[in-house]
């Protein structure tokens, strides 16, 4: 028996394209319910299906609909732009206006990590919230990094400057690996 298909789909779609654009808006998804308190009296059939706390699958679905897809997206985008950035300004001899743009496009970066970082998925999928929060901590150490780069550069510091580059390049790739688990992990919890 498989778990609900259409959270399947929508969440390996989401980790998927993130992992495939390069390595996640702000807004915060839905808490569950808190667990009701054991009473002594039975309420009736009705009152007890009201209090139930949502299934993991309508947890997962809360938060992916409720802001955690976006940021999910948010951040594959982000990660992608700065990857390009990071090309264009190694290629252009760390020219200043291309640091310049890296370190903009990298503000960002951090931003929507923080937010991502603020909305975690429900912990209720073994794994995910692990391997997700991994990603996002690389993500926001390749930002660093790159941001510290362009810094180094621009002291002419460029030893420096190709050590925090190379860096934030290995941080990028380890969100990636991170987000392809967390593919995994759905996967797994949704076939069985």
């Amino acid at each position: 028996m498989t778990r609900n298909t259409t959270l399947s789909g929508i969440l390996i779609a989401a980790v998927v394209l993130a992992a495939a654009a390069c390595g996640t808006s702000s807004s915060q998804g839905a808490r569950p319910a808190a667990r009701p308190a054991v009473s002594t009296t039975a309420p009736a059939a009705t009152t007890q299906a009201a209090t139930r706390p949502p299934s993991v699958s309508q947890q997962v679905a809360d938060w992916f609909n409720g802001g955690g897809g976006n940021q999910l997206k948010a951040v594959a985008a982000d990660s992608q732009t700065v990857s390009t950035d990071l090309q264009t300004y190694a290629a252009g001899n760390m020219d200043a206006a291309d640091g310049a743009t890296l370190q903009s496009d990298d503000a960002t970066f951090q931003a929507d990590i923080q937010a991502a970082q603020a909305n975690l998925p429900p912990a209720g999928v073994p794994g995910l919230r692990t391997d997700y929060s991994a990603a996002l901590t690389y993500f926001n150490a390749a930002a660093s990094d790159l941001n510290n780069a362009v810094i180094a550069a621009n002291a002419a510091d460029y030893t420096g400057a190709a050590t925090d580059a190379q860096a934030g390049s290995t941080a990028l790739n380890n969100a990636n690996t991170k987000l392809a688990a967390a593919t995994t992990d759905v996967t797994n919890y949704t076939a069985s």
